[in-house]
């Protein structure tokens, strides 16, 4: 798999160079961008005390719209969530989301966290992560497609366009 993965320990980073996207869209390119990867540890605020869960967040340009989030990577026992790319970004500065997944910035003891609330039928989870992954995450998505620019990942376009020279 392209691209770095980071965790707690390290700086969060994504490497850049397997990013950068050529000018003029994605016809031409030989290798497309590669997905980013996160794995981190978030808190699930279920109880009294919090209980620290490892998580991979991930995101691909074949899906542009949407982000992953995989609780208990790495285990027998893997919850996925997928959700708006959108959504995770509106959620870091103000409450996003009227559904199944709300996300919004928090702030404990001068520590900025994004928390985010995941509901299914009854059952329903928070956790909270820490705001310099979450927007470390972000910033590698957009390095991997623009922001506005996903519809030239879908290849809508030239679909499009060969349905209209067909008619």
């Amino acid at each position: 798999m392209s691209g770095k993965v980071f965790d707690t320990d390290d700086e969060p980073e994504c490497d850049r160079k397997d990013r950068r996207q050529p000018q003029g869209g994605r016809e031409g390119r030989s290798i497309p961008p590669g997905p980013v990867t996160c794995r981190t540890v978030v808190a699930l605020l279920e109880e009294e005390t919090p209980l620290p869960v490892v998580t991979d967040l991930r995101y691909d340009s074949a899906d542009p719209y949407s982000v992953f989030m995989v609780f208990n990577a790495g285990t027998d026992m893997v919850i996925e969530w997928e959700f708006g790319r959108e959504l995770l970004n509106s959620g870091r500065r103000r409450l996003a989301g009227l559904g199944d997944v709300q996300i919004w910035p928090a702030e404990v003891r001068g520590h900025g966290l994004v928390c985010m609330s995941f509901r299914s039928g009854w059952e329903m989870f928070v956790v909270a992560a820490s705001a310099v992954v979450i927007d470390e995450f972000m910033k590698c998505t957009f390095e991997t497609v623009s922001l506005g620019e996903e519809g030239t990942f879908l290849g809508i376009e030239s679909f499009v366009s060969r349905s209209s020279d067909e008619t």
